[in-house]
């Protein structure tokens, strides 16, 4: 009669490597639905984050504060699973980066200077800031061409 090992009557632990591709596939394919924005609207998104980064400000998300480098990285989270429902940067604004999807609260912003106020408001006057500077930026539009006159009676007729 044989006799049963040890190892025989457990089971084993395996990682199963299914799951881990559903999950690799899902985030693969919710990046390539936020990259379909058009890359005018991503820049602006991309400048905005470097300037909560760059703020030094403190965030304030359903009562917590965290520093920028977190609110970034939160907001950038949030960014990549509303996918193509972002098409703007003024979506990302008032869809992602002004409230809690969970309770619904404003995201706030303290300043260096003590100054708080809602997130939302503070993005578009930084947004503000970057088209002015992107206006001020462009070359000038030459003025049309004059219309030429050409002298009566020379032509088809």
């Amino acid at each position: 009669m044989r006799r049963k090992s040890k190892v025989e009557g457990r089971r084993s632990k395996v990682i199963r490597p299914l799951p881990l591709f559903c999950a690799a596939l899902y985030f693969a394919a919710s990046y390539s639905a936020g990259a379909s924005r058009p890359a005018a609207e991503q820049a602006r998104i991309d400048w905005l984050l470097m300037e909560i980064r760059n703020s030094k400000a403190t965030f304030i998300r359903n009562g917590n504060e965290y520093d920028a480098s977190k609110a970034v990285s939160h907001l950038k989270t949030k960014l990549l699973f509303a996918g193509r429902r972002v098409q703007t940067v003024r979506q990302f604004i008032v869809g992602v980066a002004s409230h809690s999807e969970e309770t619904g609260k404003p995201y706030e912003i303290r300043e260096r200077d003590g100054k708080q106020g809602p997130m939302g408001t503070w993005l578009l006057e930084r947004l503000a800031v970057y088209e002015k500077g992107a206006a001020s930026q462009r070359p000038p539009v030459p003025p049309p061409p004059a219309p030429t006159s050409s002298p009566r009676g020379r032509g088809k007729g």
